[in-house]
C-alpha cells in the first residue's frame, strides 16, 4: 500500500485501483474525529474489542464478530483494546455498485441498524476461510480477477445472510419504526448540508412532521430534529478537523448555513466552543 501512516480504509486511490482490498489492522480509522468512508467495509474481529460510534450510536465489536459498515455512514470516537486485531475486506464504490445488483446482496441494508453479527466458532472458521481465498485473489494477477472477486464476495454474503438468519433477534428489529428511520437517515446523509428542517424530511417521506417525529423517537430514543442537529455537529467537526484550508465561513456555507454568525452560534451551543476554538484546541 502507498502510505503506511494511514489506516487502510483511508487509502482511497489504492482501493479504487484494486476494487477489493484485504488488510490486517490493529486500530480503527479514527480517534476523536468523525470519519466517513466511500467504501463498503466488512470487518472480522480476530481478537480483542473495539468501541465506537456508528451513525451516532454506540457500538461494540468483539472477538469473532463480523461487522458491515455501509458507505458514507458516520464512524467516530473509537477506542480499541491492546490486543485488538481484525481483518478488513474493503470494497471500492465501483465494486460495491456492481455487487448491489446481485441477488446475494439483497439483504445488505439489514446492516443499517445492526452492523455487527456474532459468529459461532464454526461460522467464524468458514468466514475466515473465504476471506483467505479473497486475499489470495486480491494479491494475484489472476486473469479473471474481477469475476473471481465478485463470485467470492457472493459466497461471503450468502454465508453472512444465512448466519444472520440463524441469529436471535429482539422483537424491535425490522419494525416499521426502524424501516422509517433507515429511510430518514439515508435522506439525512444525502441532504444534511442543504436541508435542516423536520418539515422537509417529512415531506420527502410523505408523512406529517408529527407522525415522523413520534415514530423516529419511539424507534431510536431521539427526535428527527436531534438527529439533524447531531449530524450537522459531527460534520462540522469533521470539516474543521480535516479541511484546515477552509475558513470557518466556508465550512458554514458547506453545511448549508447562509450566515456565518448563525453557524457559529449553533456550533458553540452544541459543543461549548466557537468553531475557531474547536479547530485550534490541540494547538
Amino acid at each position: 500500500m502507498d502510505n503506511h501512516n494511514q489506516h487502510p480504509v483511508q487509502l482511497q486511490e489504492y482501493i479504487d485501483r484494486q476494487g477489493v482490498v484485504v488488510a490486517e489492522v490493529q486500530s480503527l480509522p479514527t480517534g476523536d474525529r468523525p470519519f466517513q468512508s466511500e467504501n463498503l467495509v466488512i470487518g472480522i474481529c480476530l481478537e480483542g474489542t473495539a468501541d465506537f460510534m456508528y451513525d451516532l450510536l454506540p457500538r461494540r465489536f468483539e472477538r469473532h464478530d463480523v461487522g458491515v459498515t455501509l458507505p458514507n455512514h458516520i464512524f467516530s470516537y473509537s477506542t480499541v483494546s491492546p490486543d485488538y486485531r481484525a481483518t478488513l475486506v474493503i470494497i471500492s464504490p465501483a465494486m460495491y455498485k456492481e455487487l448491489t445488483r446481485r441477488e446475494s446482496f439483497i439483504d445488505y441494508q439489514k446492516y443499517h441498524n445492526r452492523p455487527a453479527l456474532a459468529l459461532t466458532d464454526i461460522q467464524f472458521t468458514k468466514v475466515r476461510d473465504i476471506v483467505q481465498v479473497l486475499r489470495y485473489i486480491t494479491e494475484s494477477e489472476h486473469p479473471r480477477r474481477k469475476e473471481a472477486l465478485g463470485n467470492l464476495l457472493d459466497i461471503l454474503f450468502y454465508a453472512l445472510t444465512r448466519y444472520r438468519g440463524e441469529e436471535k433477534i429482539d422483537a424491535l428489529t425490522n419494525t416499521r419504526g426502524e424501516q422509517l428511520f433507515n429511510q430518514f437517515y439515508d435522506l439525512l446523509l444525502m441532504h444534511y448540508n442543504r436541508h435542516h428542517t423536520l418539515i422537509w424530511y417529512a415531506g420527502q417521506l410523505h408523512l406529517t412532521p408529527k407522525h415522523l417525529s413520534l415514530t423516529i423517537q419511539r424507534a431510536t430514543g431521539k427526535t428527527p430534529n436531534e438527529w439533524i442537529t447531531e449530524m450537522l455537529t459531527e460534520q462540522a467537526k469533521r470539516l474543521l478537523d480535516t479541511h484546515r484550508d477552509m475558513t470557518v465561513q466556508q465550512v458554514a456555507y458547506e453545511l448549508g448555513f447562509t450566515e456565518n454568525a448563525t453557524f457559529c452560534y449553533f456550533f458553540k451551543r452544541q459543543t461549548g466552543l466557537r468553531p475557531s476554538e474547536y479547530r485550534n484546541r490541540k494547538e
